[in-house]
Protein backbone atom coordinates (compact mmCIF):
# COMPACT_ATOMS: atom_id res chain seq x y z
CA UNK A 1 0.00 0.00 0.00
CA UNK A 2 2.82 2.38 0.90
CA UNK A 3 4.50 1.65 -2.42
CA UNK A 4 1.23 2.31 -4.23
CA UNK A 5 0.88 5.67 -2.49
CA UNK A 6 4.47 6.49 -3.41
CA UNK A 7 3.86 5.69 -7.09
CA UNK A 8 0.65 7.71 -7.04
CA UNK A 9 2.46 10.68 -5.49
CA UNK A 10 5.21 10.60 -8.10
CA UNK A 11 2.70 10.30 -10.94
CA UNK A 12 0.55 13.13 -9.59
CA UNK A 13 3.58 15.35 -9.07
CA UNK A 14 4.85 14.73 -12.60
CA UNK A 15 1.46 15.57 -14.12
CA UNK A 16 0.87 18.56 -11.87
CA UNK A 17 4.22 20.10 -12.91
CA UNK A 18 3.83 19.51 -16.67
CA UNK A 19 4.36 22.80 -18.51
CA UNK A 20 1.87 24.23 -21.01
CA UNK A 21 1.21 22.65 -24.38
CA UNK A 22 -1.31 23.41 -27.11
CA UNK A 23 -4.53 21.40 -27.15
CA UNK A 24 -6.18 20.20 -30.32
CA UNK A 25 -4.92 20.09 -33.91
CA UNK A 26 -3.70 23.19 -35.77
CA UNK A 27 -6.19 24.85 -38.14
CA UNK A 28 -6.43 23.39 -41.62
CA UNK A 29 -5.31 25.63 -44.47
CA UNK A 30 -6.64 24.57 -47.90
CA UNK A 31 -4.08 24.12 -50.67
CA UNK A 32 -3.42 27.03 -52.99
CA UNK A 33 -1.04 27.88 -55.82
CA UNK A 34 -1.72 31.52 -56.68
CA UNK A 35 1.29 33.81 -57.01
CA UNK A 36 1.16 36.99 -54.94
CA UNK A 37 3.40 39.48 -53.22
CA UNK A 38 2.26 39.89 -49.61
CA UNK A 39 3.75 42.44 -47.22
CA UNK A 40 3.10 41.97 -43.50
CA UNK A 41 3.38 45.14 -41.46
CA UNK A 42 4.83 44.99 -37.93
CA UNK A 43 1.94 44.39 -35.56
CA UNK A 44 0.01 47.23 -33.94
CA UNK A 45 -1.92 47.01 -30.68
CA UNK A 46 -4.74 48.85 -28.95
CA UNK A 47 -4.91 46.67 -25.84
CA UNK A 48 -5.93 47.96 -22.44
CA UNK A 49 -3.83 47.66 -19.30
CA UNK A 50 -5.22 44.80 -17.23
CA UNK A 51 -4.73 43.64 -13.67
CA UNK A 52 -3.52 40.05 -13.74
CA UNK A 53 -3.01 37.53 -10.96
CA UNK A 54 0.41 35.87 -11.10
CA UNK A 55 0.82 32.59 -9.24
CA UNK A 56 4.16 31.37 -7.96
CA UNK A 57 4.78 28.16 -6.03
CA UNK A 58 7.18 27.66 -3.15
CA UNK A 59 8.26 24.68 -1.05
CA UNK A 60 7.79 24.96 2.70
CA UNK A 61 8.84 22.53 5.42
CA UNK A 62 6.14 20.63 7.26
CA UNK A 63 7.15 20.90 10.96
CA UNK A 64 4.86 17.99 11.89
CA UNK A 65 6.39 15.50 9.48
CA UNK A 66 8.71 12.81 10.75
CA UNK A 67 10.64 12.83 7.47
CA UNK A 68 11.47 9.82 5.39
CA UNK A 69 9.87 10.69 2.07
CA UNK A 70 8.98 14.01 0.52
CA UNK A 71 7.57 14.94 -2.83
CA UNK A 72 6.75 18.55 -2.13
CA UNK A 73 3.16 17.83 -3.18
CA UNK A 74 -0.10 17.59 -1.32
CA UNK A 75 1.44 17.16 2.11
CA UNK A 76 2.83 13.72 1.23
CA UNK A 77 6.09 14.27 3.05
CA UNK A 78 8.13 16.90 4.88
CA UNK A 79 7.73 19.45 2.07
CA UNK A 80 4.47 21.09 1.07
CA UNK A 81 3.84 23.26 -1.98
CA UNK A 82 2.11 26.57 -1.34
CA UNK A 83 0.76 29.00 -3.93
CA UNK A 84 1.74 32.66 -3.69
CA UNK A 85 -0.36 35.07 -5.73
CA UNK A 86 0.38 38.69 -6.59
CA UNK A 87 -1.40 41.33 -8.65
CA UNK A 88 0.39 42.94 -11.60
CA UNK A 89 -0.75 45.49 -14.19
CA UNK A 90 0.16 44.64 -17.77
CA UNK A 91 -1.18 44.31 -21.29
CA UNK A 92 -2.31 41.01 -22.70
CA UNK A 93 0.63 38.74 -23.46
CA UNK A 94 -0.16 38.90 -27.19
CA UNK A 95 0.16 42.72 -27.32
CA UNK A 96 3.49 43.27 -25.61
CA UNK A 97 6.32 44.75 -27.67
CA UNK A 98 8.59 41.71 -27.63
CA UNK A 99 5.70 39.31 -28.19
CA UNK A 100 4.45 41.21 -31.23
CA UNK A 101 7.92 41.16 -32.80
CA UNK A 102 8.05 37.39 -32.27
CA UNK A 103 4.52 36.92 -33.66
CA UNK A 104 5.49 38.94 -36.74
CA UNK A 105 8.61 36.83 -37.29
CA UNK A 106 6.72 33.57 -36.87
CA UNK A 107 3.87 34.68 -39.13
CA UNK A 108 6.24 35.49 -42.00
CA UNK A 109 7.77 32.02 -41.73
CA UNK A 110 4.39 30.28 -41.38
CA UNK A 111 2.91 32.04 -44.42
CA UNK A 112 5.96 31.21 -46.55
CA UNK A 113 5.50 27.56 -45.59
CA UNK A 114 1.71 27.53 -46.09
CA UNK A 115 1.91 29.34 -49.44
CA UNK A 116 5.29 28.65 -51.13
CA UNK A 117 4.05 30.38 -54.29
CA UNK A 118 3.70 33.70 -52.46
CA UNK A 119 6.47 36.21 -52.00
CA UNK A 120 6.05 37.01 -48.30
CA UNK A 121 8.06 39.81 -46.77
CA UNK A 122 8.04 42.52 -44.16
CA UNK A 123 8.01 46.22 -45.02
CA UNK A 124 11.82 46.37 -44.89
CA UNK A 125 11.94 44.81 -48.38
CA UNK A 126 9.07 46.91 -49.77
CA UNK A 127 11.35 49.34 -51.59
CA UNK A 128 12.48 46.58 -53.95
CA UNK A 129 8.97 45.44 -54.87
CA UNK A 130 7.19 46.02 -58.17
CA UNK A 131 3.77 45.12 -59.48
CA UNK A 132 0.65 44.39 -57.42
CA UNK A 133 1.24 44.17 -53.68
CA UNK A 134 -1.09 43.07 -50.89
CA UNK A 135 -0.40 44.76 -47.56
CA UNK A 136 -1.68 43.10 -44.38
CA UNK A 137 -2.16 45.10 -41.19
CA UNK A 138 -2.80 43.30 -37.89
CA UNK A 139 -4.03 45.16 -34.82
CA UNK A 140 -4.25 43.23 -31.57
CA UNK A 141 -6.89 44.43 -29.15
CA UNK A 142 -7.43 42.46 -25.95
CA UNK A 143 -7.70 38.84 -24.89
CA UNK A 144 -9.89 37.05 -22.39
CA UNK A 145 -9.99 33.70 -20.67
CA UNK A 146 -13.15 32.07 -22.03
CA UNK A 147 -12.77 28.56 -20.60
CA UNK A 148 -10.88 27.26 -17.55
CA UNK A 149 -11.14 24.53 -14.93
CA UNK A 150 -8.25 25.93 -12.88
CA UNK A 151 -10.44 27.15 -9.98
CA UNK A 152 -11.98 23.71 -9.54
CA UNK A 153 -8.56 22.08 -9.53
CA UNK A 154 -7.16 24.65 -7.10
CA UNK A 155 -10.04 23.85 -4.75
CA UNK A 156 -9.46 20.11 -5.08
CA UNK A 157 -5.75 20.64 -4.43
CA UNK A 158 -6.44 22.61 -1.26
CA UNK A 159 -8.85 20.02 0.15
CA UNK A 160 -6.54 17.25 -1.04
CA UNK A 161 -4.03 18.31 1.57
CA UNK A 162 -6.50 16.82 4.07
CA UNK A 163 -8.36 14.32 1.90
CA UNK A 164 -5.69 12.89 -0.38
CA UNK A 165 -8.01 11.04 -2.82
CA UNK A 166 -9.12 14.46 -4.09
CA UNK A 167 -5.64 14.80 -5.58
CA UNK A 168 -6.75 12.26 -8.21
CA UNK A 169 -8.51 15.19 -9.89
CA UNK A 170 -5.15 16.84 -10.46
CA UNK A 171 -3.76 13.92 -12.47
CA UNK A 172 -5.63 15.46 -15.42
CA UNK A 173 -4.10 18.83 -16.41
CA UNK A 174 -5.70 22.24 -16.26
CA UNK A 175 -7.51 23.08 -19.51
CA UNK A 176 -7.86 26.71 -20.57
CA UNK A 177 -8.77 28.71 -23.68
CA UNK A 178 -7.68 32.28 -24.36
CA UNK A 179 -9.53 34.29 -26.99
CA UNK A 180 -7.53 36.99 -28.76
CA UNK A 181 -9.49 39.90 -30.25
CA UNK A 182 -8.15 41.99 -33.08
CA UNK A 183 -8.54 43.46 -36.56
CA UNK A 184 -7.17 42.21 -39.85
CA UNK A 185 -6.93 44.70 -42.76
CA UNK A 186 -5.98 44.04 -46.37
CA UNK A 187 -4.84 46.83 -48.70
CA UNK A 188 -4.12 46.50 -52.42
CA UNK A 189 -1.51 48.76 -53.98
CA UNK A 190 1.46 48.78 -56.38
CA UNK A 191 5.11 48.36 -55.49
CA UNK A 192 6.01 51.80 -56.86
CA UNK A 193 3.28 53.47 -54.80
CA UNK A 194 4.19 51.53 -51.69
CA UNK A 195 7.74 52.93 -51.62
CA UNK A 196 6.41 56.44 -51.01
CA UNK A 197 4.07 55.25 -48.28
CA UNK A 198 6.67 53.81 -45.92
CA UNK A 199 6.79 55.53 -42.52
CA UNK A 200 9.22 54.95 -39.70
CA UNK A 201 7.88 55.05 -36.12
CA UNK A 202 10.33 55.13 -33.18
CA UNK A 203 8.36 52.37 -31.45
CA UNK A 204 8.18 50.04 -34.49
CA UNK A 205 10.96 47.58 -35.42
CA UNK A 206 10.24 48.07 -39.13
CA UNK A 207 8.46 50.45 -41.51
CA UNK A 208 4.73 50.99 -41.26
CA UNK A 209 2.57 51.90 -44.27
CA UNK A 210 0.69 55.17 -44.69
CA UNK A 211 -2.68 53.83 -45.88
CA UNK A 212 -4.35 57.20 -46.52
CA UNK A 213 -6.43 56.94 -49.70
CA UNK A 214 -6.41 53.12 -49.70
CA UNK A 215 -9.65 51.26 -49.08
CA UNK A 216 -9.24 48.34 -46.68
CA UNK A 217 -10.92 44.98 -46.66
CA UNK A 218 -11.41 44.68 -42.92
CA UNK A 219 -12.34 41.76 -40.68
CA UNK A 220 -12.52 41.68 -36.91
CA UNK A 221 -11.37 38.40 -35.41
CA UNK A 222 -11.57 36.44 -32.20
CA UNK A 223 -9.04 33.60 -32.28
CA UNK A 224 -9.15 30.87 -29.64
CA UNK A 225 -5.92 29.38 -28.28
CA UNK A 226 -6.53 26.26 -26.17
CA UNK A 227 -3.83 24.70 -24.01
CA UNK A 228 -3.29 22.29 -21.13
CA UNK A 229 -0.98 22.77 -18.16
CA UNK A 230 -0.19 21.07 -14.88
CA UNK A 231 -1.71 22.73 -11.82
CA UNK A 232 1.72 23.36 -10.27
CA UNK A 233 3.54 24.03 -13.53
CA UNK A 234 6.08 26.77 -14.04
CA UNK A 235 4.14 29.55 -15.81
CA UNK A 236 7.14 30.89 -17.75
CA UNK A 237 6.87 28.52 -20.77
CA UNK A 238 3.16 29.33 -21.19
CA UNK A 239 3.82 32.61 -23.02
CA UNK A 240 5.72 30.90 -25.85
CA UNK A 241 3.00 28.26 -26.20
CA UNK A 242 0.28 30.93 -26.39
CA UNK A 243 2.19 32.85 -29.07
CA UNK A 244 2.71 29.66 -31.11
CA UNK A 245 -1.00 28.83 -30.95
CA UNK A 246 -2.01 32.37 -31.85
CA UNK A 247 0.29 32.44 -34.88
CA UNK A 248 -1.17 29.12 -36.09
CA UNK A 249 -4.69 30.56 -36.02
CA UNK A 250 -3.56 33.91 -37.42
CA UNK A 251 -1.82 32.25 -40.37
CA UNK A 252 -5.07 30.62 -41.45
CA UNK A 253 -6.93 33.94 -41.04
CA UNK A 254 -4.36 35.86 -43.13
CA UNK A 255 -4.46 33.26 -45.93
CA UNK A 256 -8.27 33.53 -45.97
CA UNK A 257 -8.36 37.34 -46.22
CA UNK A 258 -5.58 37.53 -48.82
CA UNK A 259 -7.40 35.02 -51.06
CA UNK A 260 -10.87 36.49 -50.48
CA UNK A 261 -12.35 37.78 -53.71
CA UNK A 262 -13.76 41.34 -53.75
CA UNK A 263 -17.52 41.25 -53.30
CA UNK A 264 -17.51 37.62 -52.17
CA UNK A 265 -19.01 36.50 -48.90
CA UNK A 266 -16.34 36.58 -46.17
CA UNK A 267 -15.01 33.24 -44.87
CA UNK A 268 -16.54 31.83 -41.69
CA UNK A 269 -15.33 33.69 -38.58
CA UNK A 270 -12.79 31.62 -36.61
CA UNK A 271 -14.51 32.59 -33.36
CA UNK A 272 -17.37 34.70 -32.07
CA UNK A 273 -16.73 38.35 -32.88
CA UNK A 274 -17.62 41.20 -30.53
Amino acid sequence: MARLLTLFGLSALSTACATARLAGPPPEIPPGSSQRTVVIEPFFESAQWQTQTKTEYAQVMNPYSAGGFGYGYGGMGPNNTVAIQRQVSEKTVFARVGAMAEEHRQLLAALAKARPSWRVTSTSAAQALAGPVTVIRIIIHDSELVESNRSMKNLAFAFGLLIWPLELINIAPVEETQRVWGTLDRYETEGGDLKGRLVRYPTQPDFAVNTNGLTPLEHRFGLDVAYTEGLLANEAPREGVLLDGFVQKLTAAVVAIVEEQPGAAPPPAPAVTP
